[in-house]
């Protein structure tokens, strides 16, 4: 009886644990959720120098607009011409949905970004939900962003 009652009770703790875990979010390496939290500080900011800094010299944008910054300067321009058309005054909240460790100190990053008080493509004013996908590298102990990919999601067209 003792095992069995050991067994459940070991069963019961993998099983919250796994639970809470869920709650919590992706385990995430804390050196690059720290780096995530830094760069959704500094984007609130709207300092185009500071926010481009968290790219790689040779790191790419491709902006919700379509807009393509090759290079840590280019990747400036396009943030600062995202500010002009919708982010001037607004919120946004980057948070990590999943984060995949690949070789060579590479991670790949699923992230909502959702931006309060956006300006939307119809001139209305409103929450502006994306997804991010961001591929890093942590080098010299800290991550820089290689490429990065917001995008927002097509609604399906209505059924006939």
């Amino acid at each position: 009886m003792k095992k069995k009652t050991f067994l459940s009770m070991a069963l019961l703790a993998m099983l919250l644990g796994s639970g809470s875990a869920r709650a919590e979010g992706p385990k995430v390496d804390p050196t690059l959720a720290d780096a995530v939290k830094r760069f959704n500080d500094t984007f609130n900011r709207f300092d185009a120098k500071a926010t481009a800094a968290f790219w790689a010299e040779e790191g790419t944008l491709i902006s919700p607009a379509g807009e393509v910054g090759k290079g840590r300067a280019a990747v400036e321009t396009v943030y600062a011409h995202d500010i002009e058309m919708f982010l001037k005054g607004t919120t946004s909240t980057f948070r990590i949905d999943s984060a995949r460790a690949l070789k060579g100190g590479y991670a790949l990053l699923d992230m909502s970004h959702e931006i309060q008080n956006a300006r939307m493509p119809d001139g209305s004013t409103g929450t502006m939900k994306l997804h991010t996908l961001i591929l890093a590298q942590k080098k010299g102990g800290s991550w820089q962003w290689l490429d990065a990919r917001p995008y927002a999601f097509l609604r399906p067209p209505a059924a006939k």
